[in-house]
C-alpha cells in the first residue's frame, strides 16, 4: 500500500493557481511531492487560421491565406504560443538525477482549468513513481485569451437565439461559437497540439529537458480529446519517440462518426452539427487545399482522417493498431453518451491482439 498521506487537492490547486510568478526551477511543495511549472514555447502556431499565406516547408508548397477578421487571429494568440505546463514529481526539490520515465497526461475538449487533473496526476505519480506532465492542448487551459472569460453571457444569449440549438450554455459558448464559425479550427488545433508534443519529446531525446534523461520512456494518458492526440502519437510514432510507450485512453477514440458532442460541458448542437458536417459527412469536399495536402502528405493528417471514420482509410488504421495494441489500454463507461462503448469495442476488436478495453458501469 502507498504510504503517502492524503492530499488536500483543492488547497493544492488553489496554491498552484495563485502562484503567478514562476521560475523554471521553482516548485510548490506538498506532502509526498512537488509541482513544477516549466516554460514551453510553441513553434507550431503558424498552422492556425489567420495568415495571409501559408508555406509547407518540408514539401515546398504554398497555399492561399485563411484569414480572420478578429483582432487577435488564432495564429497570433500569445498565450497559445508561450505558456507553462504543470509537472508533478514525488521529490520536493529539483531532482539530483534526471528521471527515466514520464507520463504525458492530456485533457479533454473544452477544458479551462487543471483542477480536475491534478488529483489524477498525483495518483499516477504516487502509484508508479514517475513524474506526470500535464500538457495543455492548443487553445485550452492556460493557452487562451483572457478575454474569452468575459462576455460569456452575451455570447450564450446569441447561441440560444439560434433556432433549435440545444445545449447552449455559458460553459461551452466560446468554443461553440468558434467551431461553428470555422470548424477547421478543430483540425489545426490538433495539428499544433500534436507537433508541440513531438517537440517536447524531441527536447527530451536531445537531452535538453532539465528533468528527464535522454532515453526516458514516455507514456501517455489521454482523456476524451486528449486520447485522440495520444493515439495520433502512437500511430505515427515520429522519429521513434514513442516506440516503447504505453498508453491508457479514457473515454476516447471512438470513430468520429459515432460521437455525440452536444452537451452543456462540451459543445452546443449547432457547433456539433458544423463539425459533423465537415469531418464526417463532407470531409473531402469541405477541406481546404491546405488541409487536403495535410491529409495526403503529413502523417498526423493521414491518421486524423482515418480516425474520422472515412471508409477507405479503415484497413490501414486497423493494420497499424495491431502493431501496438498490446501497449494500449482503453477505459470506457457503459453509461457514456459522448463516447459510446460499443464503438470503442468495435475499433479495439479489429486486431488479432486487441487492445484491452475495460468497461466501467
Amino acid at each position: 500500500m502507498r504510504a503517502n498521506p492524503p492530499v488536500d487537492y483543492h488547497a493544492l490547486y488553489q496554491a498552484f493557481r495563485r502562484h503567478a510568478d514562476w521560475n523554471d526551477g521553482e516548485a510548490i511543495s506538498f506532502d509526498g511531492g512537488a509541482i513544477y511549472n516549466p516554460l514551453f514555447v510553441s513553434r507550431n502556431a503558424a498552422h492556425l487560421l489567420g495568415h495571409p499565406r501559408y508555406l509547407c516547408g518540408p514539401h515546398d508548397v504554398s497555399f492561399e491565406g485563411e484569414g480572420l477578421e478578429e483582432a487577435a487571429p488564432d495564429c497570433e494568440i500569445p498565450q497559445n504560443i508561450r505558456f507553462r505546463y504543470p509537472l508533478i514529481c514525488r521529490s520536493q526539490a529539483a531532482p539530483a538525477h534526471r528521471h527515466r520515465r514520464v507520463t504525458f497526461l492530456l485533457h479533454g475538449l473544452n477544458e479551462r482549468a487543471f483542477s480536475k487533473y491534478l488529483p489524477w496526476a498525483y495518483e499516477f505519480c504516487a502509484a508508479n513513481g514517475a513524474p506526470v506532465l500535464l500538457f495543455p492542448l492548443a487553445l485550452h487551459m492556460n493557452r487562451v485569451l483572457p478575454a474569452w472569460a468575459g462576455g460569456l453571457t452575451s455570447i450564450c444569449d446569441e447561441r440560444r437565439r439560434i433556432p433549435y440549438n440545444q445545449f447552449a450554455h455559458r460553459f461551452n459558448a466560446i468554443m461553440s461559437q468558434r467551431l461553428e464559425q470555422r470548424p477547421e479550427r478543430f483540425f489545426w488545433g490538433a495539428v499544433q497540439s500534436y507537433l508541440d508534443l513531438v517537440d517536447l519529446a524531441r527536447e527530451i531525446r536531445a537531452g535538453r529537458h532539465p528533468y528527464f534523461a535522454q532515453d526516458a520512456r514516455i507514456d501517455l494518458v489521454g482523456y476524451s480529446a486528449g486520447g485522440y492526440v495520444a493515439l495520433l502519437l502512437l500511430l505515427e510514432d515520429p522519429e521513434g519517440f514513442f516506440a516503447d510507450s504505453r498508453a491508457a485512453l479514457f473515454a476516447s477514440c471512438a470513430p468520429a462518426r459515432d460521437l455525440s458532442l452536444a452537451s452543456p460541458l462540451i459543445l452546443d448542437l449547432a457547433a456539433e452539427t458544423a463539425l459533423m458536417r465537415m469531418f464526417v459527412k463532407n470531409l473531402d469536399q469541405r477541406a481546404s487545399p491546405r488541409m487536403r495536402h495535410w491529409f495526403e502528405w503529413h502523417g498526423e493528417g493521414r491518421w486524423f482522417r482515418a480516425i474520422c471514420g472515412i471508409r477507405t482509410d479503415r484497413q490501414k488504421l486497423e493494420a497499424r493498431l495491431k502493431q501496438f495494441a498490446p501497449r494500449l489500454l482503453g477505459v470506457a463507461n457503459t453509461n457514456d453518451d459522448v463516447m459510446p462503448l460499443n464503438s470503442i469495442l468495435a475499433r479495439s476488436s479489429t486486431s488479432n491482439r486487441p487492445a484491452e478495453i475495460r468497461a466501467l458501469a
